[in-house]
């Protein structure tokens, strides 16, 4: 056989097998080896080179080399940013690589539940593994400007923020968004209101608030509140004295409990409680701000979750001996 026959057959055979070596490093390097989802983030100011040294050292990718040859071929390496991605199990180094480069990063919901103290909203969001907590909650109270008493400022709702969002920011939308709330109910309330402030309007919201849970109820018992408190007559609200008691509270609320020394027992002195006690919804709100304009001055639970209303005392006794065992 001719020699150059031979160099040429040679040179097909090498040519044939870089291309197979090739194929087989691409094959075997073009998935990110995840065996279960996983939260990987590109801190600031990072670069390609260091997230494939990072994932090589995590042998979460099989090849340093592939990942940067082809995050320059797409022009990732020049748009890398920062946040936390999710990586899925056979999810594409190519996938990974257009993710981080166009800031495709993982969002989480944060649920605030209605009629829940700040203080729970704390825990809940600093207990909260998608979440960054970095501050005290004085601290956080401080940078957003409330003055204490804190509970009430806080709109419960579902919110959806980047992941890695921190507890600060997350309580600062809750706020700015209770703030335009009662903003906007401030200007549209009811006539000849007895506040002072919107805050002192949260503040029987959350009374309506821990009272019932039926809409179609608050804008009674908001009446009712409004009458006794134009009258000079005590509020009387058990949800207050089971916040002035706190931790110590034990289930059911006893005739000695009602005695507690705390400007917060609506039993012992008149008028509105210092601060809310909870958290309010949108028509708790609404109600305080638009009380029912009846002649009640009196409610009682019937045990099923609804109440029965009085105009005088003669009324809510009997109401008081129909439901008191309506267990």
């Amino acid at each position: 056989m001719h020699l150059a026959t031979i160099n040429k057959t040679y040179s097909r055979l090498l040519a044939l097998v870089i291309l197979l070596l090739i194929s087989i490093w691409i094959w075997t390097s073009k998935d990110v080896l995840v065996k279960e989802k996983q939260i990987y983030q590109v801190n600031h100011g990072a670069s390609i080179g260091t997230v494939a040294k990072d994932l090589g050292d995590k042998k979460w990718i099989n090849s340093e080399l592939f990942f940067n040859s082809l995050s320059k071929l797409i022009g990732a390496n020049q748009k890398l940013q920062s946040g936390y991605y999710q990586i899925d199990p056979n999810m594409s180094v190519l996938n990974f690589l257009e993710n981080i480069s166009s800031g495709n990063v993982i969002t989480t919901k944060v649920t605030l539940i209605e009629g829940k103290t700040l203080n729970h909203y704390f825990e809940q969001l600093s207990s909260d593994s998608s979440l960054r907590s970095e501050d005290t909650l004085e601290e956080i109270m401080q940078s957003l400007g409330i003055a204490g008493p804190y509970d009430g400022w806080f709109y419960p709702e579902t919110y959806q923020f980047n992941y890695g969002e921190s507890v600060r920011n997350v309580l600062a939308r809750s706020f700015q968004v209770m703030q335009e709330k009662v903003n906007e109910l401030w200007d549209d309330r009811a006539n000849n209101l007895p506040f002072k402030s919107p805050y002192e309007a949260i503040i029987l919201a959350s009374l309506i608030e821990k009272e019932t849970a039926l809409d179609q109820e608050k804008s009674l018992i908001s009446g009712v509140f409004i009458r006794r408190l134009e009258k000079g007559m005590r509020l009387q609200t058990d949800p207050t004295v089971i916040y002035a008691l706190g931790d110590s509270y034990k289930a059911p609320l006893k005739k000695s409990d009602l005695k507690v020394d705390s400007l917060y027992n609506t039993y012992k002195y008149n008028g509105l409680p210092p601060g809310a006690i909870s958290s309010v919804g949108y028509e708790s709100l609404y109600a305080a701000f638009h009380p029912d304009e009846g002649n009640d001055l009196y409610f009682v639970s019937k045990k099923d979750g609804s109440h029965a209303f009085a105009s005088n005392y003669e009324e809510h006794k009997d109401n008081i001996k129909r439901y008191s065992n309506n267990i």
